[in-house]
C-alpha cells in the first residue's frame, strides 16, 4: 500500500515544439502553394484542425471553376469580405489567369501573392485571408480587423497638465499616436514578430540623430535574439533587455502616457511597444530620469521646477533611510538624538513590548498590506481602504500598545515621502531596499546603516542601461547635465 502511495511518478513530457516545427510535420513549410483548391483545402484542414473559429467557404463561379476562401472568423470584417471580395468575384466573372486579374476587380487595399506554407499560415493566424481561384497560385488579402479600444485618460500616471489620454493595446495605433506628437520624417520605427509560439508584434521607435545609433543596433539584435515560447507583457521584455536582471534597480521604464515618451524621444531615448500592452518601455535610463516627467516642464518658473525635483530627491532618501535611521538611534545610538527628543521617545516607548525593530517591521508590511490591497481592490473602494484602513489600523496599534506614536508618525512619512516619485517602479525598488537597511540597522546599527548606504551607491555607480552609466550625470560626474537637470534650457 505505502509503496503504490510513495512510487514515483513516471516523467510523461508533453513534447513542445515550436511553430516552425510543428507546421513541419504536417507541409514542407518551404514549398509553394499547390494550384489545386482541393489539394489546398485539405492542408489547412490538418493544420488546422480541432479549431472552431477557422472558417472555410468553397463556392463556383458562373464558368465553373471553384474558389477557396479560408480565414479567422473573429478576425476579418465580414461585410467587409463580402462587398470587396466574394461579392466583385461573382459579379464579374472572366477568365483569371494570374493575381493582377484579381486586382482590377477586387476592392482591396493590398494583396499580394503567398511564397511558401509558413508564410501563409502566419499571416492567416495575423487575421488576413487566403483567396485561392483554382489553377491560380493563391493570394493573401489583408482584411484583418483587430478589436481595439479609443484612447482613454492615463490610469496610473496621473498629471496635472499634459495629454489626457494615453496608449492602447494596439502598437501600431500607438506609432500613429506618437507620430501626432512628433511630426517629424526622422522618427523611426521597426517591427519585429517576438515569441516562438505568442508571435506577438512588437516595434521600437526612436528619433534619428536623436539617438545613438549603437542603442538602436544592440536593441535590434536583443529583439531578433528572443527565443522564447511565449511573450506575455512589455516587462518581460523589459527584463529581457535589461543587462543587469537580477538588480533591484529597473533599468527600464513603463509609461502610458504619449507625452512622457515623447519627451523621452527627444531626450534620445528608445521606445518599445507590444501588442496587448497599453504601456510601453523606455530605455535606456538613469537614475535621474526617473525623477523627472515631461510635465515638470510645464512651469513657468525655472525654481518651481527646481524646487520640485530637489523636494523628490530629498523625499526619496527621507522615505528609504528614516525607518532604519530610527531604529539604529533608538536601539544602538539614542546619545546622538537631542535630550528632549530621547525623552519623548522614551515615555512613548515605555509600555510597548516590541524592540524597535520589530515595531518597524511590523509597521512597514502593514503599509505595503494597505497599498497592495488598495491596488488590487475596485476604484471606488480602493482609496477608501487605503485610507481608512491605515487610520484604523495605527490607532488600534498604538492603542493596544504594540506600537508607539512615535513609529507610526514615521512610517506615515515615510510613505507619504515614498510616493513623491513619478515611477511605480522605482517606488517598489525603494520598498525593498527599505526592509533591507532596517535589516542590517538593527544588527549594526548607525555603522551598518552607513556601510550599506554605501554598498548602495557603489552598486548604483557600477550600473548600466544599454551601456549607458545609471548615475550619470553624476558618476562620470558632468556639471553641465547636472545643471541642466535642476535648471534645463528655455
Amino acid at each position: 500500500m505505502f509503496g503504490k502511495l510513495f512510487k514515483k511518478k513516471e516523467n510523461n513530457p508533453i513534447q513542445k515544439l515550436s511553430f516552425e516545427n510543428y507546421l513541419a510535420t504536417v507541409v514542407d513549410i518551404h514549398a509553394e502553394l499547390p494550384k489545386s483548391t482541393v489539394t489546398v483545402k485539405e492542408q489547412m484542414d490538418i493544420i488546422f484542425s480541432d479549431t472552431s473559429d477557422f472558417t472555410e467557404r468553397k463556392f463556383h463561379l458562373k464558368s465553373g471553376r471553384s474558389v477557396y476562401i479560408c480565414y479567422f472568423s473573429a478576425l476579418i470584417s465580414q461585410p467587409q469580405l463580402e462587398a470587396s471580395v466574394i461579392k466583385p468575384l461573382i459579379q464579374n466573372d472572366v477568365n483569371f489567369r494570374d493575381a493582377d486579374d484579381l486586382g482590377n476587380i477586387l476592392s482591396v487595399t493590398k494583396y499580394e501573392q503567398t511564397v511558401n506554407w509558413k508564410g501563409t499560415v502566419e499571416n492567416i493566424l495575423d487575421g488576413n485571408i487566403v483567396l485561392h481561384i483554382d489553377q491560380l497560385n493563391p493570394i493573401i488579402l489583408f482584411l484583418a480587423e483587430k478589436t481595439g479600444r479609443n484612447p482613454t485618460d492615463p490610469t496610473t500616471e496621473y498629471q496635472v497638465y499634459g495629454a489626457k489620454f494615453g496608449f492602447i493595446e494596439d502598437s501600431r495605433k500607438n506609432i500613429g499616436i506618437m507620430r501626432q506628437f512628433i511630426k517629424d520624417p526622422r522618427l523611426k520605427s521597426r517591427a519585429y514578430d517576438i515569441g516562438v509560439v505568442s508571435k506577438k508584434q512588437a516595434a521600437i521607435l526612436y528619433l534619428e540623430q536623436y539617438c545613438q545609433p549603437e542603442v538602436v543596433e544592440h536593441l535590434d539584435s536583443l529583439l531578433n535574439s528572443y527565443n522564447k515560447e511565449h511573450l506575455q507583457s512589455i516587462g518581460q521584455l523589459s527584463k529581457y533587455i535589461s543587462k543587469h536582471p537580477n538588480s533591484l534597480f529597473p533599468q527600464a521604464t513603463m509609461s502610458e502616457r504619449p507625452d512622457l515618451v515623447s519627451f523621452a524621444l527627444v531626450q534620445g531615448k528608445v521606445v518599445i511597444f507590444i501588442d496587448g500592452s497599453a504601456f510601453c518601455a523606455i530605455t535606456p535610463i538613469t537614475f535621474m530620469d526617473l525623477l523627472e516627467t515631461s510635465e515638470d516642464h510645464f512651469f513657468l518658473s525655472r525654481w518651481n521646477l527646481l524646487f520640485i525635483r530637489f523636494l523628490r530627491i530629498v523625499s526619496m532618501f527621507i522615505g528609504t533611510i528614516l525607518p532604519a535611521l530610527y531604529v539604529s538611534l533608538v536601539a544602538f545610538q539614542p546619545e546622538l538624538i537631542p535630550t528632549t527628543l530621547t525623552i519623548s521617545v522614551a515615555q512613548a516607548r515605555v509600555q510597548i513590548p516590541l524592540p524597535a525593530t520589530a515595531e518597524a517591521f511590523l509597521m512597514m508590511f502593514a503599509l505595503d498590506v494597505l497599498i497592495e490591497a488598495s491596488l488590487r481592490l475596485p476604484s471606488f473602494v480602493g482609496q477608501t481602504i487605503g485610507i481608512v484602513g491605515g487610520l484604523v489600523i495605527g490607532t488600534a496599534a498604538v492603542e493596544a500598545g504594540l506600537v508607539s506614536h512615535t513609529m507610526v508618525i514615521v512610517i506615515a512619512f515615510t510613505a507619504v515621502a515614498t510616493f513623491t516619485s513619478p515611477s511605480w517602479e522605482f517606488v517598489s525598488t525603494w520598498r525593498i531596499i527599505r526592509y533591507l537597511l532596517v535589516a542590517i540597522a538593527a544588527m549594526l546599527g548607525l555603522y551598518g546603516l552607513v556601510l550599506a548606504v554605501g554598498f548602495l551607491l557603489v552598486h548604483l555607480c557600477k550600473l548600466d542601461s544599454m551601456n549607458k552609466p545609471y548615475m550619470y550625470p553624476l558618476a562620470p560626474f558632468d556639471g553641465k547635465e547636472l545643471k541642466a537637470f535642476f535648471f534645463p534650457k528655455r
